[in-house]
């Protein structure tokens, strides 16, 4: 049901894939952004992938959403990520510092779980994945609340790509933390493969 971390789905890595999923939900505005959808009515903005769908967690608390997915897509989705720019961290100045702090934020990470149906991930270590360094275009009104800049940017955190689902409906349940329990993130989705 799951690519494997290893794998090149598509012709990509788990990480090229990472960064396709963070230039679309960066590319979307706040106001329709999958990320600060609170019910999936945003869930198909942007998606232009012939191969795979990219689904949003979000940036803190629980959400439930209900979206529709063509079928024969595979799906995306972060369990918890995190990235890092010099937009959004301007007190960082060197591309080794920029990694040092994506890193550290990930390894605060513990709790994590992924459901799909009735399969149930308990160990995701396998499933961590880093981007390389990657360029992107912040436009103005972004969810990272930067200024309208072209910047570098990294990303690290767990990642699922699931392969198409057959039709019909699905139920999918994500969660993490963080260690000194300042982050807590539940997202669920009741999908329909159409």
């Amino acid at each position: 049901m799951l690519f494997a971390p290893d794998s090149e789905p598509y012709g990509l890595t788990y990480a090229l894939w990472t960064i396709k999923w963070w230039k679309w939900v960066l590319s979307t505005p706040k106001e329709k952004n999958p990320v600060l959808d609170k019910s999936g009515m945003y869930a198909a903005e942007g998606q232009c992938d012939p191969y795979v769908w990219f689904l949003a967690g979000t940036f803190g608390g629980s959400v439930l959403r209900k979206c529709n997915i063509p079928f024969g897509k595979a799906i995306l989705m972060p369990i918890i990520n995190y990235e890092c720019s010099f937009a959004d961290e301007p007190s960082i100045k060197n591309v080794v510092d920029l990694e040092l702090k994506c890193k550290s934020e990930i390894d605060d990470i513990k709790n994590l779980s992924f459901t799909i149906d009735q399969l149930k991930l308990t160990d995701m270590t396998a499933y961590r994945i880093r981007s390389p360094m990657f360029d992107v275009y912040l436009k103005e009104n972004n969810i990272i609340d930067a200024h309208e800049v072209h910047t570098k940017m990294i990303s690290d955190g767990y990642w699922v790509l699931m392969k198409p689902l057959r039709t019909g409906p699905h139920h999918l349940m994500t969660s993490g933390s963080c260690q000194s329990g300042k982050i807590m993130i539940g997202t669920t989705y009741d999908l329909y493969v159409e």
